[in-house]
């Protein structure tokens, strides 16, 4: 059997914590195995927490909104499945900027079918799409802003707050080729919504139109 990918879960509701363990032990695969449940995003750099392949966080702890914490963890190497009741396409695409990888709502359905495939696809580098995250891309055609995945947002944050592409790659454990094409479709998706982002310089213009990336 192959060693399982492990999770840290952070929710403040106590049901939610127990539903995803049963979910995860119900898995006959057993693919998944969590290493650390916690209420609050405290403490995460250490203990179990520290070491956990993945994160599934809830996008409200305590009342609040953690869109600054999510981004501070992904900036940390840390890989985020966002586990939320809210299902609006804003909410999406400000956890996809933030820098999670997956995004899945609490809706007992897409939970139960998708947050497993979620977690193992974000473990192995990649991002996963689920159908609320497709229904806040086809919400967002036409307002003239394309919809990126996480290891596309990274990359042009990287890249453009000053990185050579060898030092996105290493920044993110991924190929040179595959941070070429990284920027390469964020060019076309930008192009495609009637915004050509050619040169740098362009690209950090419409990224910062945004909100990608901050002004100076």
């Amino acid at each position: 059997m192959a060693t399982p990918v492990t999770t840290a879960v952070i929710d403040d509701q106590d049901v939610v914590l127990s539903g995803v363990d049963t979910w995860i032990a119900a898995d006959p695969g057993q693919r998944v195995r969590i290493i650390h449940r916690a209420t609050s995003l405290d403490g995460l750099e250490e203990g179990p927490a520290a070491a956990a392949d993945v994160l599934v966080v809830d996008l409200r702890i305590a009342g609040e909104l953690v869109f600054d914490r999510i981004a501070e963890l992904t900036a940390a190497g840390h890989r985020i499945v966002v586990f939320s009741q809210h299902a609006e396409p804003d909410f999406i695409h400000r956890a996809e900027m933030a820098g999670a990888r997956a995004y899945v709502t609490k809706e007992t359905r897409e939970g139960r079918l998708h947050l497993i495939e979620a977690i193992l696809a974000v473990a192995a580098g990649d991002t996963y799409t689920t159908p609320s995250q497709a229904g806040a891309m086809l919400a967002a055609t036409g307002t003239g802003r394309p919809s990126f995945s996480g290891q596309e947002l990274r990359t042009m944050r990287l890249w453009l707050a000053g990185l050579t592409r060898a030092g996105v790659a290493r920044q993110m454990g991924i190929s040179e080729h595959t941070v070429k094409q990284y920027l390469d479709r964020a060019r076309e998706k930008y192009a495609k919504a009637g915004r050509e982002a050619r040169t740098r310089l362009d690209l950090y213009r419409e990224a910062r139109r945004d909100g990608i990336v901050d002004g100076p």
